[in-house]
């Protein structure tokens, strides 16, 4: 089985192209899901939350550690070992599956790119990652370079990426890289 991650930072179009390659009948796991999964059914996670944020509110939450570094690093290192968890439950129900894709906006933060044989990255403009942003979750430009600004800088993470997709286009656009990207797959397999 070959497994290969998604990522790029927030705003880029990581979900779309998730649903170009659900679309072509591929298993995709979105991370980002998994999150708002445990935020509402894990009592280990919610237990947690309350005692250090007295709320399991995830927007609430988010204004808090976005805003101080430490209290972040110490909901990632919570939340990333029950994340890697459902991750390996994906990995293990579609065992038969040839390939699996796995969307994670902090695929590289987390540590999580080692699980991977293969990744692909999808950048945008940074000035059109903060209007989607800004639109998407109704965030002034400060709250959403917050959000920027806490992910590794792309010009980063790409040399560490085996394909690189730029979504700084229509969907349309998007969408023929992504037919051009699963034309392509048979090649890796």
């Amino acid at each position: 089985m070959l497994k290969i991650g998604i990522t790029g930072n927030i705003a880029s179009g990581k979900s779309l192209f998730e649903k170009y390659l659900k679309s072509f009948g591929y298993k995709v796991l979105c991370l980002d899901y998994v999150t708002a999964f445990l935020y509402e059914n894990s009592s280990v996670l919610q237990e947690f939350l309350l005692k250090k944020f007295n709320t399991i509110s995830r927007k609430e939450i988010s204004k808090i550690v976005f805003k101080d570094p430490l209290l972040k690093k110490e909901l990632e290192n919570f939340i990333y070992p029950l994340i890697l968890d459902e991750m390996n439950k994906f990995f293990v129900k579609n065992a038969l599956e040839s390939v699996l894709f796995v969307s994670a906006a902090l695929l590289f933060e987390s540590g999580f790119n080692k699980y991977f044989d293969k990744i692909i990255f999808i950048k945008a403009d940074e000035k059109i990652r903060q209007k989607r942003l800004m639109e998407r979750n109704n965030l002034s430009s400060e709250e959403a370079d917050l959000r920027i600004k806490s992910q590794i800088t792309e010009t980063q993470k790409i040399p560490k990426c085996d394909f690189i997709i730029d979504n700084s286009g229509s969907k349309e656009a998007l969408q023929t890289v992504a037919n051009n990207f699963i034309k392509s797959l048979s090649t890796l397999l």
